[in-house]
């Protein structure tokens, strides 16, 4: 019982340190962000920082896993919804929520561009939404929504690097908040239209037609 008890306030308080780093990201940008502003503002000693995250560039790859996975648990997709509803209620979800926290958003999405040493972090960012997007994928060949012979891993990563891209596109004010979500459908889409089968490919047909002209 107390094992728990420490178990869950341990949690709550890396929970408060990441909510915490957020904030510090989108304020300063992650490389101005110390271990040392991390203890002030979220009430710990800088030693402890240590002991739960390892270091400053763990707590950085923790902050990002966070993030996407509270955009992830935030898809609305019924009981029966998968397969291609998931990859489309994901990229719904994703383009709401990426301009709500736009500060925090760019901040760190400047910095995943910024050199060689934040390509592992990057790669996170790619990785997770690829096993997202496989996972729907595999539901949609299961479903015959795809067609049999598609590898769907490539296909996953694929979708996750063009989705990532456009992400950063917006980053840089080359998208707005408006285009962001029909220019992520659209190439989502285009994407997935040639490997669709039955019911999938006529809604696939259907958002390239309604999203071209502004993607």
């Amino acid at each position: 019982m107390a094992t728990d008890l420490v178990s869950r306030q341990r949690e709550e308080r890396r929970e408060r340190i990441l909510e915490v780093a957020r904030e510090l990201i989108a304020e300063q940008g992650p490389a101005a962000v110390t271990m040392r502003d991390l203890a002030e503002r979220g009430l710990v000693s800088v030693p402890t920082l240590y002991v739960l995250f390892g270091s400053k560039n763990e707590l950085l790859f923790a902050a990002v896993e966070s993030y996407f996975t509270d955009i992830v648990d935030k898809v609305e997709v019924g009981a029966s919804e998968r397969g291609l509803s998931r990859i489309l209620s994901l990229i719904e979800t994703l383009c709401r929520e990426t301009p709500r926290h736009a500060e925090y958003a760019r901040s760190m999405i400047d910095f995943l561009g910024t050199g060689s040493e934040t390509g592992a972090l990057a790669g996170l960012v790619v990785e997770q939404l690829a096993d997202e997007i496989t996972s729907a994928l595999e539901q949609m060949k299961k479903k015959r929504q795809l067609a049999s012979w598609a590898d769907i891993r490539p296909l996953g990563e694929r979708l996750a690097g063009q989705m990532n891209m456009t992400t950063f596109a917006w980053a840089r004010h080359q998208i707005t908040d408006e285009g962001l979500r029909p220019a992520m459908l659209y190439g989502a889409s285009v994407t997935l239209l040639g490997l669709a089968r039955g019911q999938a490919s006529k809604i696939l047909e259907a958002l390239v037609k309604e999203h071209q002209a502004l993607a």
